[in-house]
């Protein structure tokens, strides 16, 4: 090789100036001020708003045939909108991306519609109700920063009546699918929590402001949002979802049924349960306790006083019992509330173990703690009777072997066995050593000659009469029981 030949570098092509040119146009004509489809989305739009204003009015015209029309017109203005929206995700965005010229929003967009894209032929429906709601959303974004007021105010009709309408499909779809879900499929519990929580966020804060609806948004910022700032805890994602669903009460009344909403409490309830049997300290273990209180009573407000069905007559009664009494427990609250919260507490726990009991949920350490909350709070039923206290002397299985033992060691001289107190057997004692007197007195006498019939009767009489004693007095010297010399081994 020569070694007067030297190697040039070559510049990249896009660091020339041409190159430099050339990415700048490209960048130009695939910016969203520039780009064809921001014509041509701008005209469907159009389009879409003039056949919304005709739709809105619909019942001012009386001709059947009328109506069908303007509906039609609608229908197909709205479906060239939205395929005209995911064209330009698809196309645009997707190039730019390509060519390194795409904004963060842009790939964040693009994200949310990988997302959507895998329901495409596993569920139609969850897919063009996704697709819908991403595609409005990018041009709601579009039309906020670029167009006039009077514009966005004829938009913002179009938008929230269509948005609406589909957040409230899109729940009771995902009802449905909690429905016919499988046990321990939590993905479609969570597809619930989500949909309300959108819905508060990008929704409900550029609806015509009501009482209701500022009073959510307001409970949302101050209970629900601080949530996910602190650290992640179980048992405060409980207590989130609870908020949720009672939100859900007056934002998706209809959309959501009472089947699905019980279904999710039943879950939480669930959770709470095998919460407190996970965590190890007290501190833990008392906050899960205290959401699985708040659960219980929210799922009686808000499902069983709804119930228009019950799985048994037994489930309905005990719900009878429990509701005249919870009725009666919540006047108590304005005049006592230290008892009111005591006896809350005690009812709900008496709730939830008949619960358990009803469906065959064991969890021994549940109950334990349950036992252990009725102990610290005084409420354990009472013996009616004072227990007897018998004044005996407790023996071991050991010490009595070893008394046993004793016994066998000691030289047998026939004495009786007897079950007393010490006292008691030297008293005994001294009666058999006096009746044994007797005896030994009696047969001397018997030896000696008798002289007469009659003096013999008496003795014979006497001797009968002494044995009946001495049988009396060994009867007594036994406590009560029948003579028994110990059989020797």
């Amino acid at each position: 090789m020569d070694p007067n030949v030297s190697l040039k570098l070559s510049k990249r092509a896009d660091e020339t100036i041409w190159g430099k040119a050339i990415s700048n146009v490209g960048r130009v004509f695939y910016s969203s001020s520039f780009s064809v489809y921001s014509f041509l989305i701008s005209r469907r739009r159009s389009i879409v708003l003039k056949a919304y204003k005709n739709h809105a009015n619909i019942n001012t015209y009386k001709d059947e045939a009328k109506r069908e029309q303007i509906s039609q017109k609608y229908k197909k203005a709205y479906e060239n909108y939205i395929a005209t929206l995911e064209k330009y995700i698809v196309e645009n965005i997707y190039t730019k991306m390509q060519k390194g010229a795409s904004t963060l929003e842009e790939n964040s967009i693009m994200s949310k519609y990988y997302e959507v894209k895998k329901y495409k032929g596993e569920d139609e429906v969850e897919f063009n109700t996704r697709l819908q709601i991403l595609t409005l959303n990018m041009d709601w974004d579009v039309v906020q920063s670029h167009k006039s007021e009077s514009y966005l105010g004829k938009f913002k009709e179009f938008y929230l009546y269509k948005i609406v309408e589909l957040y409230k499909a899109h729940m009771r779809h995902s009802a449905i699918l909690l429905a016919n879900a499988k046990e321990g499929n939590r993905d479609e519990y969570e597809a619930i929590y989500t949909i309300i929580e959108k819905y508060i966020k990008e929704v409900l804060p550029i609806l015509p402001e009501k009482d209701d609806s500022n009073k959510i948004i307001k409970n949302y910022k101050k209970y629900v949002a601080p949530i996910d700032q602190f650290e992640t805890k179980q048992y405060l994602q409980l207590r989130k979802r609870l908020s949720l669903l009672e939100f859900s009460s007056d934002l998706f009344e209809y959309s959501l049924p009472l089947v699905a909403k019980e279904d999710c409490y039943l879950e939480i309830i669930e959770i709470a349960r095998t919460l407190i049997t996970n965590y190890y300290t007290d501190a833990e273990k008392f906050e899960c306790y205290g959401v699985l209180l708040d659960a219980i009573e929210e799922y009686i407000e808000n499902v069983q006083y709804k119930k228009a069905y019950w799985n048994n007559e037994i489930e309905k009664q005990e719900f009878q019992k429990i509701d005249s009494k919870w009725q009666t427990m919540k006047k108590l609250a304005r005049i006592d509330y230290d008892s009111f919260k005591k006896q809350r507490e005690i009812l709900f726990i008496d709730y939830d173990k008949k619960y358990m009991d009803r469906n065959k949920i064991k969890l021994p350490e549940v109950r334990a703690y349950y036992h252990e909350r009725l102990l610290i709070l005084n409420a354990l039923p009472k013996l009616k009777r004072k227990p007897t206290i018998l004044n005996v002397r407790m023996r071991s299985n050991r010490r009595i072997k070893i008394e046993d033992f004793k016994k066998k060691e000691e030289p047998k001289s026939g004495a009786l066995v007897i079950g007393e107190s010490e006292e008691k057997e030297q008293t005994a004692g001294e009666k058999l050593q006096l009746i044994e007197n007797a005896l030994n007195f009696l047969n001397e006498k018997e030896e000696q000659p008798k002289e007469d019939t009659v003096e013999s009767t008496i003795a014979d009489k006497v001797n009968e009469n002494v044995k009946a004693i001495y049988n009396l007095g060994s009867f007594l010297a036994n406590g009560g029981k029948k003579y028994k010399k110990r059989r020797s081994f």
